[in-house]
């Protein structure tokens, strides 16, 4: 059930709220009623006011702050069709929810007001517990009003038996058991080889923003992150979707590997044409923009630049990851949408780590993750160091060399940790690289679009990025889809290499 407050309408609407009905609004219902229907066809103060008592979880107003901008009421009924005596009553627990009004106030009108406000409904009804006995939700249209219900996900049954004032009604219907089964997919970003990579699961809607569902279902996914896609309303060619993203513990501002699943689960499941530019509107990150270049997908993402903070908290990073105080060269932490402290160490000890989550978990404050970063001359991730457990590992996919750490092959390297929100240690970070992309450009003299080649040597392979100061522009390989759930794996590699010619 949608909590009282309610959640926004999606894209240009989001200042208007679909929230249950209370019974001060329902004068104000009773006025917009009237005025919408003919007297022969409108319901009366008493009937709105027994649907409001009877059925309160199907009794749905679209508020502008408190101020009460449309409606959506239901009852239940025991047959499977639209029939005058059943729709009059309340049967709790029937099979079909019949829709009684589906209104909008004149001045709100032709906005996208009433489809958006009709999804948003069904899926609030969805999630409503009380309402799980149901199997199908129906309607009477008139012709002039098919469209609107057909863009909603309710198909013409055929001409009603119904009598309701003078015009010719028309059954339409929509099936909720279907609209109950949560078609996902979970993807492997970053690589062309099943079973490495990253994995991230897609869910394709936001199941009426509830946001303790979204993170109740990221946490039995138990991945690194899981994405909630919701198509965005007037977005062309169905490329415009709002998303989040959910650690098993917390929501997230901004995810890189989830956001590159969710292109290519859109694109490989229909729901974008192939070839078409995805933008992604988030909460507080922008648009993303993603689009496919061949076998890559090309990523957009914002550059966000960190603030040095000194050395004064050398000493308690070093022991965090194993470190003395003087192997560690800079402290910087990022902007609020990739809140994500950035600890430079020298290259010597980079392979020599031994991190202790329980005390990264105690660096106050900890507001998302702690990035481990060095320059990548003289790196040499095969050498002898810490025991294998503790080490940073490389899983070999796809022929690629178990010896891509050596010397002089990567500009930096890097590893990502935020057991806080979950994830002892991500397998392969991408909004982690909208900081480390303009550290190094800059750090490094780069000039913007001069390629960087990086790793995160964790265990996979591999995206890439362009230096720039501006955008860092991340390219995953090409993302494979797996059916099921499981765990990721816990320690894994990033290979950022440069775009071929």
């Amino acid at each position: 059930m949608i909590a009282n407050a309610g959640h926004a309408l999606p894209g240009a609407l989001s200042a208007l709220r679909l929230r249950p009905m209370v019974e001060r609004d329902l004068a104000r219902a009773t006025d917009l009623e009237l005025a919408s229907y003919p007297a022969d066809e409108a319901a009366t103060p008493e009937g709105l006011q027994y649907r409001l008592r009877v059925a309160p979880e199907l009794f749905y107003g679209v508020y502008e702050a408190d101020a009460l901008v449309g409606f959506i009421v239901s009852t239940t009924a025991p047959g499977d069709e639209l029939e005058e005596e059943t729709m009059s009553t309340h049967s709790p627990g029937g099979p079909s929810i019949c829709i009684h009004s589906v209104v909008v106030a004149a001045k709100h009108r032709r906005r996208g007001i009433a489809l958006a406000m009709v999804r948003a409904y069904v899926d609030a009804v969805v999630a409503e517990a009380r309402c799980s006995a149901a199997r199908r939700m129906v309607l009477l249209a008139k012709a002039g009003l098919l469209g609107l219900y057909r863009k909603a996900g309710f198909e013409v049954l055929g001409p009603s038996k119904v009598v309701h004032g003078a015009d010719q009604w028309f059954d339409m219907g929509l099936d909720l058991t279907e609209k109950r089964k949560l078609d996902f997919m979970q993807v492997d970003a970053f690589t062309s080889v099943p079973l490495c990579g990253n994995p991230a699961a897609v869910l394709f809607t936001h199941r009426g923003g509830d946001e303790h569902w979204m993170q109740a279902v990221a946490n039995e996914n138990n991945l690194a992150e899981t994405a909630f896609l919701e198509r965005r309303e007037g977005g062309g060619e169905d490329s415009e979707w709002d998303i989040r993203w959910f650690t098993p513990v917390a929501e997230v501002a901004l995810c890189g590997h989830a956001t590159l699943a969710s292109a290519h689960a859109l694109w490989a499941s229909g729901r974008v044409p192939g070839g078409t530019a995805i933008e992604f509107h988030t909460r507080k990150a922008g648009v993303l923009r993603c689009s496919s270049q061949g076998p890559w997908i090309k990523m957009d993402f914002p550059a966000q630049m960190a603030t040095s903070e000194g050395l004064g908290r050398a000493e308690e990073f070093a022991k965090a990851l194993g470190l003395k105080k003087a192997d560690v060269l800079a402290i910087a932490r990022g902007p609020v949408t990739t809140p994500d402290w950035l600890v430079e160490v020298s290259s010597a000890s980079f392979a020599a780590m031994e991190p202790d989550l329980g005390a990264i978990a105690r660096v106050r404050p900890l507001d998302r993750g702690l990035i481990v970063t060095c320059a990548g001359a003289g790196v040499d991730l095969t050498a002898e160091g810490p025991p294998a457990a503790k080490r940073p590992r490389i899983l070999t996919c796809g022929g690629s060399s178990s010896k891509h750490g050596a010397a002089g092959s990567f500009d930096f390297l890097s590893r990502f940790f935020a057991p806080t929100v979950g994830v002892p240690e991500d397998p392969v970070t991408g909004s982690a690289h909208c900081i480390l992309t303009p550290y190094w450009t800059k750090k490094l003299q780069r000039p913007d679009g001069a390629p960087l080649k990086t790793e995160l040597p964790t265990p996979v392979r591999s995206s890439r990025a362009k230096a720039c100061r501006g955008s860092p522009g991340l390219r995953g390989a090409q993302p494979r889809p797996r059916p099921g759930r499981g765990v990721p794996l816990s320690s894994t590699p990033l290979a950022v290499r440069p775009s071929p010619p």
